[in-house]
């Protein structure tokens, strides 16, 4: 899994902007062998692959969005994004009156970065963005992508005498080097600032204060997670923090009078090692149906002779969030907004899938965003809810159709939209398109 970013230098015509005209470049982006960088000129009806831009654009673009790029993790739900999230990882906003491909660059459940882009056209333009796909691949490739720009940008400029160049040196080698010389705790702050959707190098002191004091009182198995869904524009740290304290405090009186059967039942579990998350969730829910002998039908959480999951609706500090599940139990808090029986039952069972999976102790947390501890909770409930192998066996002879889907939610109790997800991430069958 590749990425490669390959360019060549241009003799450009002179520019009132004498450094982006001495950075003018040939660039071509290719993506594990598909390239980003496709065009198709509407003057000459010519497609190429590659697109001429300066790199001064993209070198400033890539080190002011340095640590959001590698840190501050996208939700689920596309259209729901903090404020300037586009603009932090989307190529495009490089700009300058160039135009560059619909590359979002954002970190991925695995580990890895994750590339999307898409076709587009801009208004008054002559060229027009064809390709279109997505893909992963390894952090320290890209980075080091990244890095070989910036450097080869700076080494130009050098080479023409901008070494002193105030503008130069103010947008570009300045925070460039801050960032080489970030030291382990300054990597941290950018770490934690970044996760809140946060500039670390333009962050006031009070701010900067909040987000120290919020990481070091915060629980370690939560903190990014928890600063992943948050928003400034919905609540404050401090109010965040005075929140997660209640909360927290409301699920201890719950694990203590709940005693502790979910515990014995997690300690008889086998040990599941895989590598992606997902596939972690699944296999823990498959044990954890043999162990409670649920058969292959709808989950029912009031079954006779099974632990009790106890839940309260209460306000989230985010819209992000979803609930917050106890140290010592699923005991959980899930947010008012979810008034469907379904989604309620599938915040349930995250909760079970928060608890039955964790590494470490401590309070857990639901939200929407994209990581490696959401990513299992919700492959676990899904799993749980309506096993994969249990659809299977009643798509067989009905196929996948509109009102199959339909009747297969109301048989497990779940939405359509879990069912279709099953059939999908499973390879169970192909959904017949929607009218």
């Amino acid at each position: 899994m590749t990425v490669s970013f390959a360019f060549d230098w241009v003799d450009a015509a002179p520019s009132p902007d004498m450094a982006m005209g001495q950075t003018m470049a040939q660039l071509s982006i290719q993506v594990n062998g598909e390239t980003v960088t496709s065009v198709r000129d509407h003057g000459s009806n010519a497609r190429r692959d590659h697109i001429v831009v300066p790199l001064l654009s993209v070198a400033e673009w890539v080190v002011g969005n340095w640590c959001h790029i590698w840190y501050e993790i996208p939700d689920t739900t596309t259209t729901r994004q903090k404020p300037g999230f586009e603009q932090r990882h989307n190529l495009a906003f490089a700009g300058d009156g160039f135009l560059f491909p619909k590359l979002t660059m954002a970190p991925s459940v695995d580990g890895m970065e994750q590339l999307r882009w898409t076709p587009w056209q801009p208004q008054h333009a002559r060229i027009e963005f064809v390709a279109a796909g997505q893909d992963c691949v390894a952090c320290n490739q890209l980075q080091t992508e990244l890095e070989r720009i910036v450097e080869a940008v700076l080494e130009r400029l050098r080479s023409f005498g901008h070494r002193q160049d105030t503008v130069v040196s103010d947008l570009l080698q300045d925070p460039w080097e801050a960032i080489k010389a970030l030291d382990p705790d300054e990597r941290e702050f950018c770490r934690a600032a970044a996760l809140l959707g946060v500039d670390p190098f333009a962050v006031h002191q009070e701010e900067a204060d909040e987000i120290t004091t919020f990481w070091e009182r915060t629980g370690a198995a939560i903190r990014e997670d928890m600063l992943a869904s948050l928003d400034e524009t919905e609540t404050t740290l401090p109010a965040a923090a005075m929140w997660l304290d209640d909360t927290g405090k409301m699920l201890e009186r719950e694990d203590a009078g709940s005693g502790n059967e979910w515990e014995a039942i997690r300690h008889r579990l086998p040990m599941v090692q895989v590598a992606k998350p997902w596939e972690q969730g699944y296999m823990l829910a498959r044990s954890l149906r043999r162990a409670l002998d649920c058969g292959d039908g709808r989950f029912d959480f009031a079954s006779s002779g099974q632990p009790a999951v106890t839940c309260r609706e209460t306000a989230m500090p985010s819209s992000r969030m979803e609930g917050l599940v106890a140290a010592g139990t699923p005991a959980c808090a899930i947010t008012k907004r979810r008034r469907e029986e379904t989604a309620k039952r599938f915040l349930l069972a995250r909760a079970l899938g928060d608890y039955m999976g964790r590494s470490e102790a401590g309070l857990g947390i639901l939200t929407s965003m994209d990581t490696v501890r959401q990513g299992q909770s919700r492959a676990f409930a899904a799993e749980l809810l309506a096993p994969a192998e249990s659809l299977r066996t009643r798509l067989a002879d009905r196929g996948a159709a509109e009102d199959v889907i339909r009747d297969l939610g109301q048989e497990f109790d779940v939405s359509t939209w879990v069912i279709e997800h099953q059939i999908s991430n499973h390879g169970l069958v192909e959904p017949c398109p929607r009218r």
